[in-house]
């Protein structure tokens, strides 16, 4: 569904992803791991289009997406989920989950297998972003 070749992807001077090339099947569970540093962030932007890549290819689901914009590539099917501070920090936690599905028709409710994943969330919905707490950071970073 996913494939990458040849990724090459700099910052200035430094050359951070160097012929990267890797599957991910649909249906199957692909983990990027490493220390800080070695270019998971900047992959995942590179794939998302926030990041122009210098070099390779990004297919997705037999179309080709390397020069496309961001916007082209949600739509494709791609999404990011930020971590950390990565939000709306003015928008509340309901208006964030909503940025998510902007690209899904009408007005789409935000699905309840969010809730059972995070039940925090909907403790927090009418809090504004950049006011979370500390000690449910780590609760919000991955669905996983």
């Amino acid at each position: 569904m996913l494939d990458v070749k040849n990724l090459n992807q700099f910052y200035g001077g430094s050359h951070i992803l160097r012929d990267l090339s890797f599957s991910a099947e649909a249906g199957k569970v692909t983990a990027v791991l490493g220390r800080n540093g070695v270019g998971k962030s900047t992959l995942l932007k590179s794939l998302m289009g926030m990041v122009p890549t210098k070099g390779g290819s990004i297919e997705f689901a037999g179309r080709d997406l390397t020069r496309s914009a961001s916007h082209q590539r949600v739509k494709a099917g791609i999404g990011y989920v930020p971590q950390g501070r990565e939000i709306f920090p003015r928008l509340t936690v309901h208006e964030n989950l909503l940025m998510g599905l902007a690209s899904c028709p009408g007005s789409t409710p935000i699905p309840e297998r969010i809730f059972e994943m995070f039940p925090v969330l909907r403790q927090m919905l009418r809090r504004r972003g950049g006011d979370r707490s500390e000690e449910h950071t780590s609760e919000l970073q991955s669905p996983c």
